[in-house]
C-alpha cells in the first residue's frame, strides 16, 4: 500500500492510469531489495535478478498480482509468511512508485517494530516512533549488510516498509449548513484543528494569523507547501477570506508537514499525527492515504492509540479509487471519521471510494462531503502562483476539511467533548442520500446547523456486526449493544425500527432487528438496545447494509447505519508437503494465486501441513521443496478449481531431475529458472522460481494435478551457461523450452548446436570508470518470460550470446552506471532469431534520443478523460528504447495554453483533463550530466494535437510522430569535422497521425545557443559540420502532419566531431 489516492480525482475510465504518475516508471528501473539482491523491471516483467554479495545460491520466488512484480528471497518466506516482514519490502513496482529505486535511493527506508527502542545490528535510529512502539531507520542496499539482523535478531518483532502515501470553496460551505452555525456565533474560535499534509501556506492573505505552530517532518528543507494541497484544505478549514470562506474561520491551525516532493513517508504521518495530538488538537484533517489490508497497519494502529490516548477526533479521506471495498489507511481505522465526497446535489462523487471495510466488512466511509470542483487557497509557492490567488480541486481530500470544520464548530460548542463525541453527533445528524447505501456514504452528508442543535446520538454511531462464514444455512444471529445518549434537558421516546438493503442495493426485508422497539432515553442520560443481524434471511451472499431509525412520532430524528456480510462461497484448502521420503517436508515454500480472482497465499510453516480458506474460484499453486544445499523439488499444480474444500498433496516421491544442458560441455552453469502461467479467460496467473548460480545438482519437477488445454497453462523452462570467451569476448549460453498444458515430471533437455542462433553484440561508447550489463530474456508467445542473468558488457570486448529461438522471442537490456547505481538503461525490441544464423545486435551508439513504440501499445495514449505519457527519451541509434535514471526531468502537458499538470520525471505523467475535444501540448525534457554520458546530455521534445474524450478503458493513442536521426558514425560516435555528413530521418507515427507535411532540421555546435538550418532531401537532412574537431554537434527537428499536428526534438550533443 505505497501508492495513494491522487488529490485530483481521475476521471471516470482512466482512473487506473491517474492513480500514480510513477507507476508506468517501473518500465525502466532497477530496484535492490532490501536483501542486497538487483532486480532489473522492464515494464511489467523481471528483466534481470542479481544476487546479493554471498547469496548465489539463496534463489527467489517471483510472482505478478494486481498489476506488481514481486519477487521474494527464499529466505524471506518463513518471516514473510509469518508476519514478521512487510511484504511491500519485495513488490518491486510497488518500491518503484514509491521512489525507493536505486536511482533515488541507495538505502531502503524501513520501520522496525521490537522488544527495545534500538535498531538491529548496525542500523542507526533516524526517528522514535513511539506511538506504534517502533523506530524508523534505513538498510544499506548496496552491500545487504543489515539483511541478516533483521532476520535473526531476537528483539526484531517486525518489520515494515516506510512506505510512501500521497495526498488524496464557494457554494459547498453553505452547502454543509455552516453559515447558520456562524450564526449563532460559532466560527471555531479556540479549537485547534491539525493539518497532516503538505505544509500550509500561512502568509496567504485568507490564512494569515490561523498558524499557530508548525512542524516540518520531511526532508524538504522548510515548511513551505510547495504542492499546494495542505494549503487548499486548511483554507476549507479556516480561511477567512471573502468569498472563499472557511467552514471555521477562527480555528487555529496546526501545520504538520509530512508530504514533500518524494511524497508521504509513513514515519513521517506517524510523527506528524503524534504531534498535532500532543499539541492539543481537537480535530485533525488527514486529506492521504494508501490502499487498506486485513490486517491493522500501522497507520490505523496510531490513529486507534492517539484517538485514545489524546481524545483528539482524525478525520480521514476515503479515498479515490471510486469502487466498493477501496476505502484507504489510515481512513479504515476504527476510531478515525472517514470522509467520501458528494458533488454539489448530494450526488456521490465517481471517485469516491466505497466500503466496506477490506477484511471485516466494517462501514466505511463514516459521512460524505462536497468534493467537487472546490475552490480554495492556492499557495504562493506553486509555480505561477500570484499573491492571492485560489484554485478548484476535486476529491476527498477536498471533502475531508469540511467535515473537520464542522467539527470544530461543534468543538467551540461543546469544549469538554473528546473525539469519540464529535464523531458521534456529526454522524447522528448527518443528511443520507435515500438513494445511496451506508457503504457509499456512511451516516451521510455531513449537516453542521443540525449538529450544533441535534441532542440525540448513539455509540456506537455504526454498527458493523461482522462476516458470517460460507455457508450460511447454520449461521447464527449476531446482536451487538447500541446505547442512545439524550444531551437534551427532557426524555426522549423513541420508537426503533429498521430498514435493510441486499448487496444489490435493493430492499432486504427481516435482515435488522431492534430490541426493545420502544425505549426512552432520559435527559442527559442514557439507554441501550441490541441491534441484531440474521444473514440466514439473505439469499444473496455479500454485504447487507442498512439503518437503524429512530422516531418520535412520524419523525425521524436519528438513524445509525447497521451492516453485517455473509461470506461468498467459499472453501478450506488443506495443503500437504510431503519429502521424497513421504515424510512431512518442513523446509518449503508454496504459493497458492488466484487465477479468477486476486487471493493469493505464500505458505510455509515446520509440519508440512496448512488449511487456507479462499473463496471459490480457480488457482494455480506450486511449491518448491529443500533437502540441503544441493537438493530442491519443484512441484506444481496447473489447475486448481475450488468449489469445495479440498485437499492439494505435494509430493516430492513424484518428481524427477531436471538437467539442462548445451553444445560446450565446459561451459559453467548460470543461472536457472522455472516460470509458469495459467491462463483463464482474460487474466494470467504468473509465477516463477529463480536460482542465480544455476539450478541446484539434484534439481527435480514434479507435476501435482490434471492437465489443461495447452492455451490454458504453460511453463517456461531456461538456464545460462558461461562458455570459453572468444578473443576477450565472453560467450553466453542462453536455452529455453515451452511446455504446454501440464507441468512436466522431469524435464531432461540438451540443445544441440544446431538449434541454436549466435548473436553477436556491439556496445557503444561510454565514459571512464563506468560499467556496463547485458542480460536477455526469453518470452513465450503468450507473454510467459524467463528471467535474465547479468554479463559484463565492455565496448571493446562486445558479446556473444547462443540461444535457442524454438518458440520464443529474445529481449535484451543493456545497463550502464556505477557498481552501486545503475543510471542507464537500454531495451531492444522483441527478436525473432533462426536456427544456424548469426545475427548483429547494437547498444548505445549515438544518436540518443526519443524512440517510437515498439509494440501496437502507444507511449501517448488517452483513457477516458485521462492523457497519459510513457515516452522513452534517451533511445539509441540501433532503435532500443532507453532511459537515463538520472538527471533533472520535467514533462507537462497544456490545454489551450494552461497547465493541466506536470511531473518532475523524464517523459511519464498521467493527466486528468476536461470532457470533450481540446488542444493540447505535450512536453519532456530531461538533462543528465556530462559524467553519466557525453551524448544527448538534454532532450526535449513537444508535440502539439487535438484530442477528445476516448471512451471505455482501451487507450487511444496520441496523434504522436517521432524522428530518430541514423547517420553513419564511428564506434567513439564522432564525424569528421568540417565535413557534410547524410543524417537520415527515420520517422514513426502512432495512429491517428496524418502523413508528415513538413520537416526543418537544425544544427549546433553550441549546445544550442545558436542554430543553423540544414537541407532536408526527402528524409534525409545534410549537415554541414563545423571545422573544429572536439566540439559536439546538437540537432533539432521541427515538423508537422497533415492534419496539423506537431512535433519538435531537439537533442543537445547529439554526436562529437572528430
Amino acid at each position: 500500500m505505497t501508492a495513494a489516492t491522487p488529490a485530483i480525482a481521475a476521471p471516470a475510465g482512466g482512473a487506473q492510469y491517474a492513480a500514480g504518475a510513477q507507476g508506468t516508471a517501473g518500465a525502466r528501473r532497477v530496484v535492490t531489495l532490501v536483501s542486497g539482491d538487483r532486480v532489473v523491471l522492464d515494464g511489467d516483467r523481471v528483466a534481470s535478478v542479481t544476487a546479493g554479495a554471498g547469496r548465489e545460491g539463496v534463489g527467489y520466488l517471483t510472482f505478478q498480482r494486481r498489476g506488481h512484480v514481486h519477487v521474494v528471497p527464499r529466505d524471506a518466506v518463513r518471516p514473510l509468511a509469518e508476519g514478521r516482514l512487510d511484504a511491500r519490502l519485495f513488490d518491486v513496482t510497488g518500491l518503484v512508485e514509491a521512489g525507493y529505486d536505486d536511482a533515488h535511493r541507495d538505502r531502503v527506508p524501513l520501520i522496525v517494530r521490537g522488544d527495545r527502542a534500538a535498531a538491529p545490528g548496525t542500523l542507526r535510529v533516524d526517528r522514535e516512533l513511539p506511538t506504534v512502539r517502533a523506530v524508523a531507520t534505513t538498510a544499506d542496499k548496496a552491500s545487504g549488510a543489515d539483511w541478516p539482523a533483521l532476520l535473526t535478531d531476537p528483539g526484531v518483532a517486525k518489520v515494515w516498509l516506510d512506505g510512501v502515501r500521497r495526498p488524496v470553496l464557494d457554494r459547498s460551505v453553505p452547502q454543509i449548513g455552516a453559515p447558520a452555525a456562524w450564526a449563532a456565533g460559532y466560527t471555531g474560535v479556540g479549537v485547534k484543528v491539525g493539518v497532516v499534509d503538505t505544509g500550509v501556506d500561512g502568509g496567504h492573505p485568507d490564512l494569515v494569523g490561523r498558524e499557530v505552530a508548525e512542524r516540518n517532518f520531511t526532508s524538504d528543507p522548510d515548511a513551505t507547501d510547495h504542492i499546494g494541497h495542505g494549503t487548499h484544505v486548511a483554507s476549507t478549514i479556516a480561511s477567512t477570506g471573502t468569498p472563499y470562506r472557511g467552514v471555521a474561520p477562527g480555528a487555529q491551525l496546526l501545520d504538520a508537514k509530512v508530504c514533500g516532493q518524494a511524497g508521504c513517508p509513513e514515519s513521517a504521518i506517524l510523527e506528524g499525527l503524534r504531534w498535532t495530538a500532543e499539541q492539543g488538537a481537537d480535530v485533525v484533517n488527514v486529506s492521504l492515504g494508501g490502499n487498506d489490508g486485513p490486517e491493522v497497519d500501522l497507520l490505523e494502529e496510531a490513529v486507534n492509540t492517539l484517538s485514545a490516548a489524546h481524545g483528539t477526533l482524525f478525520v480521514v479521506a476515503a479515498g479515490n479509487s471510486g469502487s466498493a471495498e477501496t476505502v484507504g489507511s489510515p481512513g479504515s481505522a476504527e476510531a478515525a471519521l472517514t470522509v467520501g465526497a458528494v458533488d454539489r446535489d448530494d450526488s456521490i462523487a465517481f471517485f469516491s471510494s466505497r466500503g466496506p471495510r477490506v477484511g471485516d466488512g466494517g462501514i466505511k466511509p463514516d459521512i460524505t462531503a462536497p468534493g467537487v470542483d472546490i475552490v480554495a487557497a492556492k499557495s504562493r509557492a506553486l509555480p505561477g502562483a500570484g499573491p492571492a490567488d485560489h484554485h478548484a480541486m476535486s476529491g476527498t481530500s477536498m471533502a475531508t476539511p469540511h467535515v473537520v470544520g464542522a467539527a470544530a464548530l461543534l468543538a467551540q460548542q461543546h469544549p469538554d467533548w473528546s473525539g469519540d463525541r464529535l464523531k458521534a453527533a456529526l454522524m447522528a445528524s448527518a443528511k443520507p442520500n435515500p438513494d445511496l447505501t451506508v457503504f457509499d456514504q456512511g451516516a451521510g452528508r455531513v449537516d453542521s446547523a443540525k449538529a450544533m442543535t441535534a441532542t440525540l446520538t448513539t455509540s456506537p454511531p455504526s454498527v458493523s456486526l461482522g462476516v458470517q462464514e460460507w455457508p450460511h444455512g447454520d449461521d447464527v444471529p449476531l446482536s451487538k449493544p447500541v446505547t442512545y445518549r439524550n444531551a437534551g434537558s427532557a426524555p426522549v421516546t423513541l420508537d426503533l425500527g429498521t430498514e435493510g438493503r441486499n448487496p444489490d442495493g435493493t430492499p432486504a426485508q427481516g435482515l435488522f432487528t431492534v430490541t426493545p422497539s420502544t425505549v426512552t432515553v432520559p435527559a442527559g442520560g442514557e439507554a441501550t438496545v441490541a441491534v441484531t443481524g440474521d444473514s440466514k434471511s439473505g439469499t444473496a451472499d455479500g454485504a447487507y447494509s442498512g439503518l437503524v431509525v429512530a422516531r418520535t412520532g412520524a419523525d425521524v430524528v436519528l438513524r445509525t447505519p447497521v451492516a453485517i456480510t455473509r461470506e461468498v462461497e467459499s472453501y478450506d484448502v488443506r495443503i500437504t508437503q510431503l519429502d521424497r521420503s513421504g515424510r512431512p517436508e518442513a523446509d518449503y515454500a508454496a504459493l497458492l494465486l488466484g487465477v479468477s480472482n486476486d487471493k493469493f497465499s505464500v505458505i510455509t510453516d515446520d509440519d508440512g501441513d496448512v488449511t487456507v480458506r479462499v473463496p471459490k474460484g480457480v488457482y494455480t499453486a506450486m511449491s518448491e521443496h529443500r533437502f540441503g544445499e544441493a537438493d530442491t523439488t519443484v512441484l506444481l499444480r496447473p489447475d486448481l478449481s475450488v468449489s469445495g474444500d479440498t485437499e492439494i498433496i505435494f509430493d516430492a516421491r513424484t518428481s524427477a531431475p531436471v538437467k539442462l544442458s548445451v553444445p560446450d560441455k565446459d561451459a559453467k552453469p548460470g543461472l536457472g529458472y522455472v516460470v509458469f502461467g495459467r491462463h483463464y479467460e482474460d487474466a494470467m496467473a504468473l509465477t516463477g522460481l529463480v536460482y542465480p548460480q544455476g539450478f541446484p545438482a539434484d534439481m527435480a519437477l514434479g507435476n501435482s494435478g490434471p492437465g489443461l488445454p495447452a492455451d490454458q497453462y504453460g511453463v517456461l523452462i531456461g538456464a545460462e551457461f558461461a562458455g570459453a570467451p572468444v578473443g576477450g569476448t565472453p560467450v553466453t549460453y542462453r536455452v529455453a523450452w515451452e511446455e504446454r498444458g501440464k507441468a512436466p515430471t522431469g524435464f531432461v533437455r540438451s540443445a544441440g548446436r544446431n538449434e541454436l542462433a549466435e548473436v553477436r553484440t556491439a556496445f557503444g561508447p561510454r565514459r571512464p570508470g563506468r560499467i556496463g550489463q547485458h542480460s536477455g530474456n526469453a518470452t513465450t508467445s503468450d507473454g510467459i518470460y524467463g528471467v535474465g542473468g547479468a554479463v559484463a558488457a565492455e565496448p571493446s570486448a562486445g558479446a556473444i550470446d547462443h540461444v535457442r529461438p524454438a518458440g520464443v522471442t529474445w529481449r535484451w537490456q543493456v545497463l550502464h552506471g556505477t557498481a552501486a547505481a545503475p543510471d542507464t538503461v537500454l531495451i531492444s525490441p522483441d527478436r525473432t532469431y533462426r536456427p544456424g544464423r548469426r545475427y548483429a545486435e547494437s547498444f548505445g551508439f549515438p544518436v540518443l534520443g526519443p524512440t517510437p513504440p515498439h509494440s501496437t501499445r502507444p507511449y501517448g495514449f488517452r483513457v477516458g478523460d485521462v492523457v497519459v505519457a510513457d515516452l522513452w527519451l534517451f533511445g539509441d541509434g540501433a532503435g532500443n528504447r532507453g532511459d537515463s535514471l538520472t538527471g533533472t526531468s520535467r514533462t507537462a502537458l497544456h490545454r489551450g495554453g494552461d497547465l493541466v499538470g506536470e511531473t518532475p520525471l523524464p517523459g511519464i505523467g498521467a493527466f486528468p483533463v476536461p470532457p470533450g475535444p481540446g488542444d493540447y501540448r505535450l512536453e519532456a525534457e530531461s538533462s543528465r550530466d556530462a559524467e553519466v554520458s557525453e551524448f544527448t546530455t538534454r532532450v526535449h521534445a513537444a508535440w502539439t494535437f487535438r484530442s477528445d474524450t476516448a471512451p471505455g478503458d482501451v487507450p487511444k493513442a496520441l496523434p504522436l510522430t517521432f524522428v530518430r536521426f541514423t547517420p553513419k558514425l564511428d564506434a567513439t560516435g564522432a564525424a569528421a569535422a568540417g565535413r557534410v555528413l547524410a543524417v537520415p530521418l527515420e520517422v514513426t507515427q502512432q495512429e491517428g497521425s496524418g502523413p508528415v507535411r513538413r520537416l526543418r532540421v537544425e544544427v549546433s555546435f553550441d549546445d544550442g545557443g545558436t542554430w543553423s538550418e540544414a537541407p532536408v532531401l526527402g528524409r534525409t537532412a545534410m549537415v554541414r559540420n563545423a571545422a573544429g574537431a572536439g566540439a559536439y554537434a546538437s540537432l533539432r527537428v521541427k515538423g508537422s502532419d497533415s492534419k496539423g499536428n506537431t512535433f519538435e526534438h531537439t537533442l543537445i550533443r547529439a554526436y562529437k566531431l572528430r
